[in-house]
């Protein structure tokens, strides 16, 4: 039975796992090397699987496989060969997986779509923190704003109520939350880029319209990940996309916020030629 106890005992559960967890990333970020790459790669795994558990009934255990067997081919191919040749596993794996569930009867887009999204989101965190101290910069920055939106939409929704942001897909979210979420990222944004340059990380600082405005559109990104996998999950009439995490449920409801502000930032560092975030300093 559902109740006030019910849910004391989730967000109980959610702050748990949170305090966690938490330590666990940021450490891992701030290392980097082989330890990052193989939790990285493990992560994405589970995500890929729990994705095709929402997206392709009966042929679950086929098509992740494919998308598992392209996921390792791809970081294999980061590490001895570089980034190009991974991306081009990454789509080779998503056309692979397309075909599996096409062949068996399913929808071959949803199967290529999960392997594509998840591998090239693998590839950006790690192409991305390879850059040294501003690398891990870049990630902790990841880590600000998403958190800061997930936790200002969830808190300023909870405590302001109002009309609901999309109904059809999650009655929860309310446009009070996003707005809340918004506001908070802008503030973590740029949090982190002052305490990044008093760490040494970076040689200088933001021009803090910069970080307000990388912080909002994060923030859209997130939220936007995060609809996307609610729809998904309600188009699988699951509440959950898995169970691994207490509180949370599974990997990719941890993570979908993230999938999409990463992959956005690791296109904008290439089409800037490999400038990063810091790099529009004063």
């Amino acid at each position: 039975m559902n109740g006030p106890n019910s849910a004391r005992g989730s967000l109980a559960l959610r702050v748990v796992s949170a305090v966690v967890l938490a330590p666990v990333a940021l450490g891992l970020a701030y290392l980097g090397g082989v330890a990052f790459v193989i939790v990285a790669g493990a992560v994405a795994a589970l995500m890929i699987i729990e994705w095709h558990r929402l997206t392709n009934g009966s042929l679950v255990v086929p098509v992740a496989l494919v998308g598992l067997c392209a996921t390792g081919g791809a970081l294999a191919c980061l590490t001895l060969l570089g980034a190009w040749p991974a991306l081009a596993v990454v789509c080779a794996g998503a056309l692979a997986s397309g075909a599996v569930a096409k062949a068996g009867g399913d929808q071959p887009w949803f199967a290529a779509l999960g392997c594509l999204i998840v591998g090239l989101a693998l590839l950006a965190t790690l192409w991305l923190r390879a850059d040294g101290t501003a690398g891990r910069a870049t990630l902790y920055w990841l880590f600000a704003v998403v958190w800061a939106s997930d936790i200002g939409a969830y808190a300023v929704g909870r405590l302001l109520g109002g009309p609901r942001l999309a109904p059809r897909i999650s009655p929860g979210k309310t446009w009070a939350g996003a707005l809340g979420g918004l506001a908070a990222a802008a503030g973590g944004s740029v949090l982190l880029g002052w305490l990044v340059v008093a760490l040494g990380w970076v040689p200088a600082s933001l021009d803090v319209i910069v970080l307000i405005g990388a912080g909002l559109l994060g923030s859209v990104l997130a939220q936007s990940g995060d609809l996307l996998e609610s729809w998904l999950k309600r188009r699988a009439g699951a509440k959950d996309s898995g169970a691994i995490i207490p509180g949370h449920g599974g990997v990719f409801d941890r993570l979908d916020s993230f999938v999409l502000p990463v992959l956005a930032l690791a296109v904008a560092t290439l089409l800037a030629g490999g400038a990063t975030l810091w790099s529009f300093s004063f």
